[in-house]
């Protein structure tokens, strides 16, 4: 079975995009194995966690890669194969791309699979890409939909926003087999920042990875001890995080 298509892709498609360099693809991945993973997911239940703060609301994530069933697996194992690797750095400009160093001993935190239900949001963001566990940069993401007969009404766009954060470039909706990439850096701001309106028992899911590298970054990268793990969070308008979380936040960082 051909678990994926290695669409070729010339750099301009991916490079030359606003805000930033972004591609998203469709139907690449075998429909019937990810039309599996769909199913499993649902029915999931060995979440690792959940994040519920000003910034993430019902988010379910799990990165551990022996509690993933069989179908899921083998779409986290293509995307981790030297053939996929070498297929992203023919078109992204991004060289001597790593996965996850522990991933050969079953070990995976630089991915996994997550599920948001209805009222959940992942607030516009830029996440951080430097990994001080493994010393490598972070310079791609990759997210993979689930989502059969999506409605767009029920909200869940991937949003891109620009450096200013004055607007939003791009909003990509999360259709089943859509794959998206895009290049990290401090501005590269992304999220999907309003709740779900969906009905109750749907879900916004997804598999998604990371890429590194070693390679520092030329330009819009900075480095700070304390920021090593965290992502960049940025309000679109005053008021768009609740003012209670984001004060407790300010007081936690104060102490």
């Amino acid at each position: 079975m051909e678990i994926f298509n290695y669409k070729k892709i010339n750099q301009s498609e991916y490079s030359n995009k606003d805000p930033f360099p972004h591609i998203e693809l469709d139907n690449l991945w075998n429909e019937s194995l990810l039309d599996q993973c769909r199913k499993d997911i649902i029915n999931f239940s060995n979440w690792e966690g959940e994040k519920n703060f000003f910034a993430a609301k019902s988010k379910k994530y799990t990165r551990k890669y022996n509690d993933f069933t069989s179908s899921i697996k083998k779409i986290i194992d293509e995307m981790n194969s030297q053939k996929f690797i070498k297929w992203l750095e023919s078109f992204t400009n991004e060289k001597e791309l790593k996965i996850d160093p522990a991933f050969s001993k079953g070990i995976f935190t630089a991915g996994g699979i997550q599920s948001i239900e209805k009222g959940g949001f992942l607030k516009i963001h830029a996440d951080p890409h430097w990994n001080p566990n493994i010393k490598l940069y972070r310079r791609l993401n990759m997210l993979v939909y689930l989502n059969k007969n999506w409605e767009d009404k029920w909200g869940g766009h991937l949003e891109l926003w620009n450096k200013e954060m004055k607007e939003c470039e791009k909003k990509i909706p999360p259709l089943f087999n859509k794959t998206v990439l895009f290049t990290i850096d401090d501005f590269h701001y992304h999220g999907h920042p309003d709740p779900l309106d969906c009905p109750e028992g749907i879900s916004r899911d997804i598999i998604f990875t990371y890429y590194y590298s070693p390679i520092k970054p030329k330009k819009n990268f900075s480095y700070k001890e304390s920021d090593n793990y965290n992502a960049k969070y940025k309000q679109r308008y005053a008021g768009d995080f609740k003012k209670g979380s984001f004060l407790s936040r300010i007081l936690k960082k104060i102490k």
